[in-house]
C-alpha cells in the first residue's frame, strides 16, 4: 500500500486517487468547489491548495503551491495543508469568491447544509470586507421542481458540467465572459432533461433548490431521516427519506457505489409527494349497500375475518409495488396455489421467462456502476430514459467511455458471416450504442443506429441479429438493404467488441419480443463470455413477486367469475386500472366479497366491501428485488398515527397477521417482521438473501441505536419544551436498528452501508459522501449467486399479420411521471385533463384525414376517450401511441384495436 506524508503525518493512500481525493477519505478538509468524484477535476475554483514539497532534477527541494484535485498521488510525496501560505492562499480566494454572494444565509434554503458554508468556515473567512455595489442577476424560471436564484453561484461550473457533459442536457449552458456568467437557459421554462433535480446536489451553494421542499421548509437538523429505497421503477436507487411532523418533506440521494452512486432522476427525488395528499385511506371503511361504515381497528379485523370465515374458498391477489414481505404474508395466508402475483397475463408470461433464464444461466446482469464499463449496447423496447431513467445515465457514460472501433475490418466480417458484400454507409463516425423503439427515444442523440418499429418489427430484426452472428445464411432473409445493413454492422460490432450488453425494457410485455432477446442474449454469450444483460420490469418488485408466483391476475379472477362465495384479498393492486369493468361486475354479481388493502385512494378502495388502509414505503420497512436480482432493504421514516389519533394505518403484513389469528383464535400477538422473514427463508429458499441484505433490527453500534436525527445545536429544544407535538417522534421503532431521535451511535458512518444522514466533522452537506470510502457503501445482496451454465434452449419465434390500415392499434409511450401508478396520485404533479394526449404516424394521419387540432374519440370499457393528436414521423404507421397506465387510461387497453372512432 502507499504512503503520503500529510503535514508531517504519514498515511495510507490510494494512488489512483488525487490528493485531494485522499485528504477527504482521512478527514483531513481541504476546502474545495469545483472537484466532484463523478465529474472530476478541472481546478477552476483554485480554493484546494497545498504545499507541495518535492526534489526536481537539478537535487534542489521545492515548495510549491499546487491544486490537490489537479494533483496526482505519487508514493512518498510530501504535501502540507495547514502551510501558512496555502492556508492564506485559500482564505483570499474564498473572499474573492464571496464578493458578490449577498450573505443570506437565515433565508437561504440550504443554510445548514450547505457545502459553501462549510468550506468558508474550513478556509478562516469569516469577515465582509467588500463595500461597493453587488453584481445583481434576475432569476429564472425552471419548472415547478426546481428554484433558481442566480446571486449566489460562485461560478464553480459544476452545474454546466453535470447537465450538459454528463447528463446529456441540451437546454441549458453557461453564457458571458469573465467575472460576468449567467448559468441558466436561454429563456424561462423547465429544464427538460429526466435528471434536472441533481440540480440541488451538485450545485455547492443554494443557488438551486428544491422548490416543492421549500412550500414547507425545515432544516436539515429539525427532520428525521432514514435509509429507503426508491420504489417507483426495477432500478432500485438508494434514497434518504426525511420527514418532519408527520410529512415527508424531501428526498436526497444515497450513495450506493454499485446503483444509482452520487445521481438519482427526478422520477425519484420529486415523485414523493403522493404520500402528503390529504384524501389518502386513513381509516378502515365498511361498504354497506352504498353505505360507507367507518371502523376502528378491532371492528375491522372482526369483519375481515367475518368475510373470510364464510367464504368457501380465499384468493390472494398480490402487488409487484408491494414489498417481499407484505406479498409473502397474503401467500402464506391463502396458500400457493390461490396467490397470485397481480401482473396481467402477458406480464407474468413474459417474467417467468426471465427468471427462468437468470437462475439457470451464468449470463451477468451488470450494475448501473459496471454498464458504464461495457464497450456496445443494443437497448430493445420502450425508452429507458423513461423506464429506468438512472440507467440511461449510465449508457451515456458508456457511450463516451467506449474504445474507439472505427478500425472495423469490414472484409474480414464479411468472410466470418459468409456474406459477399456490406453496406459501407456506417464506417464513419462509429458509435456503440444501437435502439430498436417503437418510437423516438431520448437516447437518439447518441446511438448510431435508431431502428423503428412495432414489437413484431423488433423482434424480426433480433431474429436475423441472432441468424447473423450465429452464422447462418443472410441471403434467405426478405428485408429492406437499409434493415440489412443495419443488421450486419450491429453484428460486426457485437462480434468485435469485448464486452457487449443487450437491455430489453418490458413495458409493454410482449412475449415473442422477450423471446427473441432471450434467444439473442444465449447465442451472443456463446461467443463472448462477457456479454452482459439487462431487463427492465415495469415496477419495483415485479422480480420478486414474480419468484413467489407464476400465476397471473386473470387466472385467479376466472376462479372468481365462475364460482360463488368466494373471498378476494387484494393487496395494493387497483382492478379497474387492470381489468374491464365487465370481469369486476361478473365477480360482483355472483356476491363474492373483495378485501382491499392500499395506501391509495383508488377505485378499488372506493367501491369494494372491506377496505383497510395500509402503509406505503415510506411509512413502513421491507424488502424488494430491483432488476438485477438484488434484495434491498427500506426503513421507516414516516408515521402519521403519532400525529393524527384517528388514523388506522397498519402495515399490509400485520393487517393480514391480525386477520389471521382472529380466525383461527390465537390470542398471541408475536408476529414481527422477523418472523414474517424467517418463514419467508423457510418456505421460498430463492428467497434467502430477504434476510441478509442489510443488519437486523437488534444490530447495535456499542449497545446503542442509529440515530434518525442529526446532532443539533440550536435552542429549538427549550424553546418547543411546552409544545404538545415536540416529543411526539420519539418512538420506540422495535422492527429496525433505528432510533427515532439525536440520541445514539453518532459514529457509524464506517460501521454501516444504511446511512440515514450523511455527515462528517466539518461538513453538514451532502456533499460529506465525498468524504466516505465508496466500495463500502453498497447495499443489498444478490439472488441466484450459485454457478450456473448456458443451457437456453431457442424459442421458436412467429410473427403476426400485418394490420388493418383502417383501424387503430393502441400501443404505450410513457411520461416520466405517468411511468408508474403512485406518483400520480400527487396533486402537485398530475394535471387533470378533460383530453389524453395521443401520436400518430404523419402519413397515417393524411390517409385517415386528420389535422393538427382535431381529436380523436372512441369508447371502450363504457368510458369515451377523447385524444388530442400529435404527429411523428417514425411510429409505424396503423398505431396510435397513448400513455396506458396514467391516471385514466388502464392497462388493458393496450393492443386493443379501435375500429370504430369520431373526428371532431
Amino acid at each position: 500500500m502507499a504512503t503520503m506524508l500529510i503535514d508531517k503525518k504519514r498515511y495510507e493512500v490510494d494512488l489512483s486517487k488525487n490528493v485531494l481525493q485522499n485528504c477527504l477519505l482521512h478527514n483531513i478538509n481541504i476546502p474545495y468547489f469545483c472537484w466532484h468524484p463523478t465529474l472530476g477535476s478541472v481546478g477552476s475554483c483554485r480554493q484546494c491548495a497545498v504545499k507541495y514539497s518535492f526534489v526536481d532534477n537539478s537535487g534542489v527541494l521545492q515548495n510549491k503551491i499546487v491544486m490537490s484535485c489537479m494533483l496526482q498521488t505519487i508514493d512518498n510525496m510530501e504535501i502540507n495543508v495547514n502551510d501558512i501560505e496555502a492556508y492564506k492562499f485559500r482564505k483570499n480566494i474564498i473572499e474573492l469568491l464571496m464578493l458578490h454572494h449577498p450573505h443570506d444565509c437565515p433565508i437561504c434554503p440550504e443554510g445548514g447544509s450547505c457545502h459553501l458554508q462549510d468550506m468558508t468556515m474550513i478556509s478562516g473567512h469569516n469577515k465582509r470586507r467588500y463595500r461597493y455595489n453587488k453584481r445583481v442577476y434576475k432569476n429564472q424560471y425552471l419548472g415547478k421542481f426546481i428554484s433558481h436564484e442566480m446571486n449566489r453561484c460562485i461560478s464553480c461550473y459544476r452545474c454546466v458540467r453535470f447537465y450538459k457533459d454528463y447528463a446529456g442536457g441540451k437546454d441549458f449552458d453557461v453564457y458571458g465572459s469573465s467575472n460576468n456568467l449567467y448559468f441558466g437557459r436561454v429563456e424561462d421554462g423547465s429544464l427538460e432533461n429526466e435528471h434536472s433535480g441533481n440540480l440541488i446536489e451538485i450545485c455547492p451553494t443554494g443557488v438551486f433548490t428544491d422548490k416543492l421542499h421549500n412550500t414547507d421548509y425545515v432544516r436539515k437538523w429539525d427532520m428525521q431521516h432514514s435509509p429507503s429505497i426508491c420504489n417507483f421503477c426495477s432500478v432500485g436507487c438508494n434514497i434518504i427519506a426525511c420527514e418532519r411532523l408527520g410529512k415527508l418533506r424531501k428526498v436526497e440521494n444515497r450513495y450506493n457505489g454499485d446503483i444509482n452512486q452520487h445521481f438519482i432522476c427526478d422520477l425519484g427525488r420529486f415523485g414523493h409527494n403522493f404520500v402528503n395528499e390529504k384524501n389518502l385511506p386513513s381509516y378502515p371503511i365498511l361498504n354497506n349497500g352504498n353505505k360507507f361504515i367507518k371502523l376502528d381497528r378491532k371492528m375491522a379485523i372482526k369483519e375481515a375475518s367475518r368475510i373470510l370465515s364464510r367464504a368457501k374458498r380465499i384468493l390472494g391477489i398480490g402487488s409487484s409495488r408491494s414489498s417481499i414481505e407484505n406479498n409473502f404474508a397474503l401467500l402464506n395466508f391463502v396458500g400457493q396455489k390461490k396467490f397470485s402475483n397481480g401482473m396481467l397475463d402477458k406480464e407474468s408470461k413474459c417474467l417467468n421467462l426471465i427468471i427462468k433464464f437468470l437462475k439457470k444461466n451464468c449470463i451477468k446482469t451488470p450494475t448501473l456502476k459496471e454498464i458504464e464499463s461495457y464497450d456496445a449496447a443494443i437497448v430493445i423496447g420502450q425508452d429507458i430514459t423513461i423506464t429506468a431513467p438512472r440507467m440511461s445515465l449510465s449508457i451515456r457514460q458508456l457511450v463516451k467511455k467506449t474504445l474507439n472501433l472505427n478500425a472495423i475490418n469490414f472484409k474480414k466480417i464479411c468472410n466470418i458471416l459468409k456474406i459477399s458484400t456490406i453496406d459501407k454507409i456506417f464506417e464513419k463516425n462509429h458509435s456503440s450504442l444501437f435502439t430498436l423503439s417503437n418510437d423516438v427515444t431520448s437516447l437518439r442523440d447518441i446511438s448510431k443506429i435508431n431502428f423503428y418499429g412495432d414489437y413484431q418489427d423488433q423482434s424480426r430484426f433480433l431474429f436475423f441479429l441472432e441468424k447473423v452472428i450465429c452464422k447462418n445464411k443472410f441471403e434467405e432473409c426478405n428485408f429492406f438493404k437499409l434493415i440489412k445493413s443495419q443488421v450486419l454492422y450491429i453484428a460486426s460490432t457485437f462480434l468485435q467488441c469485448k464486452k457487449p450488453l443487450i437491455i430489453l425494457s418490458l413495458n409493454d410485455n410482449d412475449v415473442f419480443l422477450t423471446k427473441a432477446c432471450i434467444n439473442l442474449i444465449s447465442s451472443i454469450s456463446k461467443i463472448n463470455k462477457n456479454t452482459g444483460s439487462v431487463f427492465i420490469t415495469q415496477n419495483s418488485n415485479s422480480i420478486g413477486v414474480s419468484i413467489m408466483s407464476k400465476i397471473s391476475l386473470e387466472k385467479i379472477l376466472n376462479i372468481a367469475c365462475t364460482k360463488r362465495n368466494v373471498a378476494i384479498i387484494l393487496m395494493e393492486t387497483d382492478l379497474y386500472r387492470l381489468v374491464p369493468k365487465k370481469i369486476i361486475k361478473k365477480i360482483v354479481s355472483l356476491k363474492n366479497k373483495i378485501i382491499v388493502l392500499d395506501h391509495l385512494n383508488t377505485c378499488s378502495i372506493k367501491k369494494f366491501n372491506l377496505s383497510l388502509p395500509s402503509n406505503s414505503f415510506f411509512e413502513s420497512t421491507g424488502t424488494v428485488i430491483n432488476y438485477e436480482v438484488r434484495a434491498q432493504k427500506y426503513f421507516k421514516v414516516l408515521d402519521k398515527k403519532i400525529y393524527k389519533k384517528s388514523y388506522i394505518k397498519l402495515d399490509s403484513w400485520k393487517w393480514l397477521s391480525e386477520i389471521y389469528y382472529k380466525i383461527n383464535g390465537i390470542k398471541s400477538e408475536c408476529y414481527s417482521l422477523e418472523s414474517i422473514i424467517n418463514l419467508i427463508v423457510i418456505k421460498i429458499p430463492d428467497l434467502e438473501a430477504v434476510k441478509s441484505c442489510a443488519q437486523s433490527y437488534n444490530f447495535r453500534i456499542f449497545g446503542q441505536k442509529i440515530p434518525r436525527y442529526p446532532n443539533r445545536a440550536s435552542g429549538r429544544t427549550i424553546l418547543r419544551k411546552n409544545k404538545e407535538d415536540f416529543n411526539k417522534n420519539f418512538i420506540n421503532d422495535s422492527s429496525t436498528m433505528f432510533s427515532c431521535s439525536m440520541e445514539g451511535a453518532n459514529n457509524f458512518n464506517n460501521k454501516i452501508s444504511h446511512i440515514p444522514f450523511v455527515w462528517n466533522p466539518g461538513i453538514n452537506s451532502s456533499h460529506a459522501w465525498n468524504n466516505i470510502d465508496e466500495k463500502k457503501y453498497s447495499t443489498g445482496k444478490k439472488l441466484f449467486n450459485k454457478v450456473k451454465k448456458n443451457v437456453h434452449s431457442p424459442y421458436d419465434i412467429f410473427f403476426k399479420k400485418n394490420i388493418n390500415m383502417e383501424h387503430l392499434v393502441v400501443t404505450r409511450y410513457n411520461s416520466l411521471f405517468s411511468i408508474e401508478e403512485m406518483t400520480q396520485f400527487s396533486n402537485f404533479i398530475s394535471i387533470d385533463s378533460d383530453f389524453v394526449q395521443g401520436i400518430i404516424n404523419y402519413n397515417h394521419a393524411k390517409f385517415l384525414k386528420l389535422k393538427k387540432g382535431h381529436i380523436l374519440l372512441f369508447r371502450f370499457n363504457s368510458k369515451t376517450f377523447k385524444v388530442q393528436i400529435h404527429f411523428s414521423k417514425f411510429l409505424k404507421s396503423g398505431y396510435i401511441s397513448l400513455p396506458i397506465g396514467s391516471r385514466g387510461v388502464p392497462l388493458f387497453l393496450n393492443s386493443f384495436v379501435i375500429k370504430k372512432f369520431k373526428i371532431i
